[in-house]
């Protein structure tokens, strides 16, 4: 039965993460699957096939993908995930002569199955699962902890059996290399002294031979590596841009612009290690069968590539450190430049406003000029490189028909060895006539993985929260205890020593003056911010309990400035999740969005545009808040939600906002004017990030003097 067909209690069976939960129970004792909400998840809101891999990796399991055409009967083959032709994901947890054991969501338990009929199902996916040992080794000694595998070597690994066959390639090629050498050198001393035009088409048409496999070989290794790489990309980028989603807002380092640079140069990485390195390594091995050839055909002139090889791994190693340096260089100014590209496009409409496009081509242009030096020298330093290994090249041909001459006329060698030598000793320097250039890339690769594990240091949102798992907040009390918060970089705090209590339900105004601490407030009770100092109780209990996607859906904050992102009106309400039409709908009435959108000939699919600046202030506004009730949510912040709104608007929204409301929803307003107060029953004043009153909206008001005095 198919993942559509079957369902439990009404919904439908996610077989894939039901397997993986299932696995991870397994294996690691049932840890927390918190990242697999953070995968992304087809229309029907499970989640497809391809992120198989990257639920293992949640789940702190190894694995490595294989690709067989049917079911593999060895049992070094299984635990497995496999993916059966319906769509259905199950576990293949053992095998025995003609039986598989096999555990499918819809029924929670594993059977013995016919082998045969498992195998008529299969529908070609297919990952031996086993423990991470690291995993568990924490588990038993948890003071040898060891961090997960490492972002870019783990996904490498598990592609080491696909590059099995680049390695066979590559020594495949590297004999047939010997084949024109060996050609050239019978034809001169052989073919052409006694004239034997058969032998030499013989010998040509092995030679032709060799070149067409040569050839063939080439386009298969680069075809295996291409495919490689394109897996590796699609693994890589989205462990990449999972991480910087999951890094917590205040650890955020670095400038937006620096960051995106460094997300797409992982290709770099990849490139060089995937795909140059393994090429190389094989070349490289290979350099002992060329100068044992040689050995035989020349004797001690095998001496001089190794002569000349020494120098020039020595001539790289000396340029390393200006290597170092400048390619760091050039790695910070590509960022300077990338953040103030990514700055002036975002703020292009208050650049031309403020007449500062001047200003700002400035600003590029002592930037671009910066960046060009860089790497001018860096270029400088790979072409210097590069030239030494021509000149060693070469010193080396020259080094050997020398030495060729004085053993000829020694008779020791033949005229057809001394052209074979050169020939076989250009192919061995070939590798370490990269190595100059592989220097270079290789030193820009290692900058960008290192700035690249920079983003994997500090916190991950996905490992947070408590082993027991805390999977819903259902009509929470929020306590606020002696709570405290300060931004990243700032000196001065948000927020001071804040006691505050509110019931489920509640319904609460927050005012105060600007920079008073509202926003950061909401942003500290819903998740989006941990507390400096003190604690936010949910429900009784500390929200760092609760797996920060958990608080942030059931505690939803809307802030003044909420970003809308490019796409249609409908993929910004939805963001990617699964929502019903009628759902949409109804949110757009609650708001009163839906007053624009009607007249709008687009409607739904109308563009938003960038950041939507195809929007007003207020249509931005009304799809913020529209995006927040789209899903059920315990808690509504919202942070100065008719800012941009007129009165009459105001008016509409409240009402209608009021309505939309359910009796066991709690709401917190952030707003200075009075007119939202119609939703509150309580009232909050914050000043200078303390709270300076509280109690009810009349009461307060009346101790202050008046509702224009409070809001101010």
């Amino acid at each position: 039965m198919s993942e559509i067909e079957e369902s439990i209690e009404g919904r439908l069976i996610d077989s894939l993460a039901e397997c993986v939960t299932e696995l991870s129970r397994h294996f690691a004792g049932g840890q927390s699957l918190a990242g697999l909400d953070q995968l992304p998840r087809d229309s029907r809101g499970l989640l497809p096939a391809h992120q198989a891999g990257a639920a293992l990796d949640i789940a702190g399991l190894n694995y490595e993908p294989r690709r067989p055409r049917k079911l593999p009967r060895g049992a070094a083959h299984y635990p497995a995930l496999a993916q059966m032709a319906p769509g259905e994901f199950v576990i293949l947890l053992d095998i025995r002569e003609s039986d598989l054991l096999v555990w499918r969501a819809e029924r929670r338990r594993e059977e013995w199955e016919p082998f045969g009929e498992v195998a008529k199902a299969f529908g070609g996916m297919f990952l031996s699962v086993y423990g991470d040992p690291d995993k568990m080794r924490e588990a038993e000694a948890p003071w040898h902890a060891k961090g997960r595998g490492h972002w870019f070597w783990s996904e490498l690994r598990k592609e080491r059996r696909a590059l099995s066959p680049v390695l066979l390639a590559s020594l495949l090629i590297n004999i047939l290399a010997i084949a024109m050498p060996l050609f050239t050198m019978n034809v001169y001393d052989r073919v052409i002294p006694n004239r034997a035009g058969s032998t030499l088409w013989v010998l040509a048409i092995g030679v032709i031979i060799a070149f067409a496999l040569e050839f063939a070989l080439r386009r298969a290794r680069t075809a295996v590596i291409d495919d490689v790489s394109r897996d590796l990309d699609i693994r890589l980028s989205q462990k990449i841009f999972g991480r910087l989603l999951a890094t917590p807002l205040e650890e955020r380092r670095g400038h937006t612009g620096a960051l995106a640079a460094r997300v797409s140069e992982y290709a770099i990485v990849r490139e060089f290690y995937a795909a140059t390195t393994v090429v190389l390594i094989m070349d490289i091995a290979f350099l002992a069968v060329f100068v044992a050839v040689m050995a035989i055909l020349a004797g001690w002139l095998a001496l001089v590539p190794l002569v000349i090889i020494a120098a020039m791994i020595g001539a790289g190693i000396l340029l390393q450190r200006k290597v170092v340096t400048a390619a760091r260089d050039a790695q910070a100014d590509a960022g300077l430049q990338q953040t103030l590209l990514v700055e002036a496009l975002a703020g292009a409409e208050t650049l031309k406003s403020m007449a500062s496009e001047g200003g700002m081509l400035g600003r590029w242009h002592r930037l671009a000029e910066i960046g060009s030096q860089s790497q001018q020298k860096l270029r400088n330093i790979s072409s210097l490189a590069v030239g030494l290994a021509q000149v060693f090249q070469q010193v080396s041909t020259i080094a050997l028909i020398i030495g060729g001459y004085y053993l000829f006329a020694a008779g020791e060698i033949t005229m057809g060895a001394i052209i074979a030598i050169v020939m076989l000793s250009s192919r061995s320097l070939a590798p370490a006539a990269q190595f100059a250039f592989l220097l270079t890339r290789g030193r820009q690769a290692q900058e960008t993985l290192q700035s690249i594990e920079r983003l994997f240091e500090g916190g991950d949102e996905r490992k947070q929260g408590s082993s027991l798992v805390l999977t819903e907040i259902k009509a929470p009390a929020i306590r606020l205890e002696n709570v405290s918060f300060r931004y990243p970089g700032s000196e001065s705090s948000a927020l001071s020593g804040i006691d505050l209590q509110i019931e489920a339900g509640e319904r609460v105004a927050i005012v105060g003056r600007v920079a008073s601490g509202k926003s950061s407030l909401g942003r500290v009770i819903c998740g989006l911010y941990a507390p400096t100092e003190g604690a936010v109780m949910i429900g009784g209990i500390d929200s760092r309990q609760y797996r920060p996607q958990v608080v942030r859906e059931a505690l939803r904050f809307v802030g003044q400035d909420a970003a809308l992102f490019t796409g249609s009106v409908k993929e910004n309400l939805s963001l990617g999740r699964p929502v019903a039409d009628e759902r949409l709908v109804e949110a757009m009435r609650a708001t009163g969005a839906d007053l624009f959108l009607s007249r709008d000939a687009g409607g739904f699919d109308r563009a938003v545009g960038e950041g939507g600046r195809g929007l007003s202030g207020g249509q931005r506004a009304f799809l913020a808040l529209t995006r927040a009730l789209v899903t059920p949510s315990e808690l509504l912040f919202l942070d100065e939600p008719t800012g941009a709104m007129d009165s009459q608007t105001e008016k509409q929204f409240v009402e209608r906002l009021a309505e939309a409301l359910t009796p066991r929803q709690t709401l917190i307003v952030s707003t200075h004017r009075p007119a939202l107060f119609s939703l509150c029953q309580r009232l909050v004043v914050l000043d200078r990030g303390r709270v300076v009153a509280d109690g009810p909206i009349a009461d307060v008001i009346a101790a202050a003097g008046a509702a224009e005095s409070i809001a101010s």
